[in-house]
Parts: structure tokens; sequence; C-alpha cells
């Protein structure tokens, strides 16, 4: 079996991969194929520092909504998150962060202004929640996002010509 760890300059492929880690991985599999520690609670570990393991984390709670939320998390030195459906125990989300220097679009890397795919790639943007932008590759002829990533910057904004100096923190890919 091959031992799963981040390739921190993979290319990220939206709805595919990204830390050289394909999305639909069953959660099974990887954790045969980690090195890693559980620990009941986010709290009971410090993320930001697991040393070159994987760190798992079983979030299983009902909101004040009365959803069920259902999810395994696994940090690698908080620069990359996995997200698994706990219901189906696959592997829907790859979330990037800080150190990672691989490539979306070929183009962006975290740390870059967003703006560089609206110039350079002609991309607009779709403000989704808190700072979260999804990608609309053809602006002027459709609607439709680019599916399988969304970006996350520094501001609690849209982007828009009056703020256009959003910085990329984050960068995740899901099925």
């Amino acid at each position: 079996m091959i031992k799963i760890e981040p390739v921190m300059d993979a290319d990220i492929v939206p709805g595919i991969q990204a830390a050289g880690i394909k999305l639909g991985i069953s959660f099974d599999y990887f954790k045969k194929s980690t090195e890693h520690i559980y620990k009941p609670t986010k709290e009971e570990c410090d993320v930001l520092s697991t040393h070159n393991l994987w760190f798992f984390f079983h979030r299983d709670e009902m909101t004040i909504g009365g959803i069920h939320i259902n999810e395994i998390y696994c940090y690698w030195d908080n620069n990359i998150v996995l997200e698994f459906s706990g219901d189906e125990s696959i592997l829907t989300g790859i979330h990037v962060m800080s150190k990672y220097s691989g490539y979306l679009l070929k183009k962006l890397k975290i740390g870059d202004r967003l703006d560089l795919l609206k110039y350079e790639l002609g991309f607009d943007f779709y403000y989704g929640h808190g700072d979260t932008h999804y990608l609309k590759p053809n602006p002027l002829e459709s609607e439709d996002i680019l599916e399988g990533v969304y970006i996350t910057t520094n501001y609690l904004l849209p982007y828009s010509a009056e703020y256009p100096d959003h910085i990329v923190t984050a960068i995740t890919v899901y099925l």
C-alpha cells in the first residue's frame, strides 16, 4: 500500500485533486495508508504542529437548527485539510492553505491576488458566503461557475472594482 503524504507543490485540479491526493478515496483506505493520530475533539490536539503526521478529528453533532453533521477532518500541519463525508466515508473536499505552493489553473497560488485570474485568464467571481469566491469562466456568456473549486480570500466582501486587492488564503477542491 502507498503511504499517503501531501505533495505541497502539486497542481490543483478542480473536482479531481490537490496536494497529490485524489477526491473520492475512502477514509478506510486513507487511514490504512497514513501515519496519524486521532483525537475525539479538535481541542485535544494542536493542529498547527502535527509534525508531518495526519491528525484525524471526527465531527459528529447536531446543530442548533437540527442539522446533523457527520464529517471527518484530517489535518497536515494546518496547511492541508481533508474533509471526508462521515456518512459515506469518502473524501469530498481538500483545502490547501498557507505553505502550499501548487497552482490552480497553472496560474494562481496561495498568496496571489485574486484579480490575477480576472485580468490574465478572463475569470469573474461569484461571491459565496463569508470569504468564499467561486470562479465564473465566461462571465459575459453564462452565469455558470467552474465546478469543483472555490477560493478563500482575506476579505469578507465580494471581489469588486472597489475592493480588488483580495489575497488568496486558501483554495478548496470538492466533489
